[in-house]
Formats: C-alpha cells, structure tokens, sequence
C-alpha cells in the first residue's frame, strides 16, 4: 500500500511539475520545424491563395462574380407576419 502512494505521488507530480516544460519544448520544436519547412501555413488560408496565372480557371477576371442559382422569392406582399406567442417573464 505504501508503495502504491509513493508512485502515485511521484506520477501526481511528474504530470504536475515536468509535462508542462516538456510540451512546452516539444510544441516550440515542432512549430520551429514547420515554420522553417513551410508547412504550417500551407492548410490555412488555402482558398485565398491567387492563381499561377493571375486569372480565375474558367477565365473570368479576378474580383468578378458570378451567380450559378437564384432561388424563387414568391410572393412576399400577403405575408401579415408569423403567430404571436404570449409569455411571462420569470425573474
């Protein structure tokens, strides 16, 4: 039984006091790694990066839109608005 606290006790403390140094350099090492390969930028901001060409692929210039699908709108006029519930405020 007194064996079973002291190794708990030194596990207790392991996690508390030595694990976070440790993944603190282990993380700094990875980051520095990737910063220096160039990977830990290249799935953020993916979508943004320009084309080789400067042009879109299907050829239309940058910055123009283009609209595939407008959906029906209906009739909005004979709209009078939605139901109306009552309530009580409880403090």
């Amino acid at each position: 039984m007194l064996k079973f606290i002291i190794i708990s006790i030194l596990v207790i403390m392991f996690l508390r006091l030595v694990a976070p140094v440790l993944f603190r350099f282990l993380l700094g090492m990875f980051l520095k790694k990737s910063m220096r390969n160039g990977t830990f930028f290249t799935n953020m901001y993916q979508q943004q990066r320009p084309q080789p060409n400067g042009n879109a692929s299907n050829g239309r210039a940058k910055g123009d839109v283009k609209i595939d699908y407008i959906p029906n709108q209906g009739d909005r006029k004979d709209f009078q608005g939605g139901e109306y519930v009552d309530y009580e405020e409880v403090k």
